[in-house]
This record gives C-alpha cells, sequence and structure tokens, in this order.
C-alpha cells in the first residue's frame, strides 16, 4: 500500500555523511517521494569516499545524476561543487527552502 507522497530534504553537514546522505535522498526517490540533496559548508570530498570503498567516488557521481534524473534537485552553499551540477545558495536562501518540504532529514 502506497502512502502519501512526502517532500524530503536531505541534508549533508559535513564531509563524513555525503555519502549516507546521497542514500537516503536516492531511496527516498525510489519510494516515489520528491527528494532534494542540501551539501552545506564543504566540497564534496572524493578522496574521503575512496577511504570507503574504491568504486564510491564513480557510484556517488552516478547516484548524483540518477537523483537528478529522477527529478531530485542539488543544492550547496559552496560555490565549488557546481563543478557537480549543485546550485548555490547562500544560507539564507537554504533556511527559507527548508521551510518548503514535509520532511528534512539532516545528516
Amino acid at each position: 500500500m502506497k502512502g502519501k507522497e512526502e517532500y524530503i530534504a536531505v541534508v549533508a553537514k559535513d564531509v563524513e555523511s555525503q555519502f549516507e546522505a546521497l542514500r537516503v535522498a536516492l531511496g527516498a526517490v525510489l519510494e516515489e517521494h520528491k527528494s532534494d540533496l542540501y551539501i552545506l559548508n564543504h566540497e564534496l570530498d572524493f578522496d574521503y569516499m575512496k577511504k570507503i570503498c574504491d568504486d564510491c567516488p564513480e557510484e556517488f557521481e552516478d547516484n548524483l545524476e540518477f537523483l537528478t534524473d529522477m527529478g531530485g534537485h542539488l543544492y550547496s552553499n559552496v560555490k565549488e561543487n557546481e563543478k557537480y551540477n549543485f546550485t548555490t545558495l547562500s544560507m539564507d536562501e537554504i533556511m527559507k527552502k527548508l521551510k518548503e518540504y514535509n520532511v528534512v532529514i539532516p545528516y
């Protein structure tokens, strides 16, 4: 039985949580919810992901693309993340935008 569609924001505030936050955002999309990913205060760190597993950086990039293909959005307050197709927003813009979601999952 399918539940009500939720609009979900998954927020990663540090390098250690970026991989898991993306997995949660993808899981929400696969359950037919709308889901967006926020990376705050750091540039995506693929060296850190390499410490988790050899293929993690490639998987992460593939999953970012899959999330956007499924209608999810990527937001960050770090301009350098634009090279990974993130939209840069100020913290004030992010705070206002987070009010639009039914559910906010912080990491």
